[in-house]
């Protein structure tokens, strides 16, 4: 069922990266067609864990409301979850969290002014918690570009400002990227925290990120 779903196109020709398939339905919706297909392979007892997976990328990215408290859950379990690791990059890198916050930035093409948006912001919000705990790359930044997120991107920034445990990712640039989009929406929250990440880090990379926020010399 897999590969008719996310690894055929409309025409059954075979696509070796199911992201050209989910990319696929931004223009041409009758790849949407392939939800409720999606949502019964999602709980069905026997689905491989990369296949779930896909599955919930597939739905964020086509904006289905039921897979969105899915995603919530999963940013709640964070390190917990079972998918980390599902996904790694040629550096060994997680790629799980990142592609769950491109889809669910995605899935906004297809659920603003629906009553589906709520969840989706909902799961935003989830994911923009764990800016401080693990690498998004810059897919949550992109995601978290929205008004609504601005509490959500504050809060993470202040919290991982007063970390002091190390992380496995560049955890300064992350928050600075953060940092610059809540300066966007809300740039007197933003301010604050910038000239903070600044005085535990002043290198050239995270002066570039945080340039829209506070007046930096190169």
């Amino acid at each position: 069922m897999i590969r008719r779903l996310l690894f055929e196109d409309l025409a059954g020709t075979f696509a070796p990266d199911p992201e050209a398939v989910i990319d696929a339905a931004a223009t041409d919706p009758r790849y949407l067609e392939r939800v409720p297909g999606l949502l019964a392979l999602l709980t069905a007892a026997g689905t491989e864990r990369y296949h779930r997976f896909l599955a919930v990328q597939a739905l964020a990215s086509w904006g289905c409301g039921a897979v969105y408290p899915v995603v919530a859950a999963t940013a709640e379990a964070g390190r917990r979850s079972p998918w980390l690791g599902v996904v790694r990059d040629l550096a060994g890198r997680d790629r799980t969290f990142p592609e769950l916050a491109g889809a669910v930035a995605e899935g906004r093409r297809h659920t603003a002014g629906t009553a589906a948006e709520p969840a989706r912001v909902a799961a935003l919000t989830a994911l923009v918690a764990l800016g401080d705990e693990l690498f998004f790359d810059w897919q949550l930044a992109y995601a978290a570009d929205r008004p609504e997120a601005a509490d959500a991107l504050a809060e993470v920034v202040d919290r991982g400002l007063d970390r002091t445990d190390e992380a496995d990712f560049d955890r300064v640039l992350q928050l600075a990227g953060l940092c610059a989009v809540l300066g966007r929406h809300d740039h007197a929250r933003a301010v604050p925290l910038a000239e903070r990440l600044l005085r535990g880090d002043s290198r050239l990379t995270v002066r570039v990120h945080l340039r829209p926020v506070v007046a930096i010399g190169a």
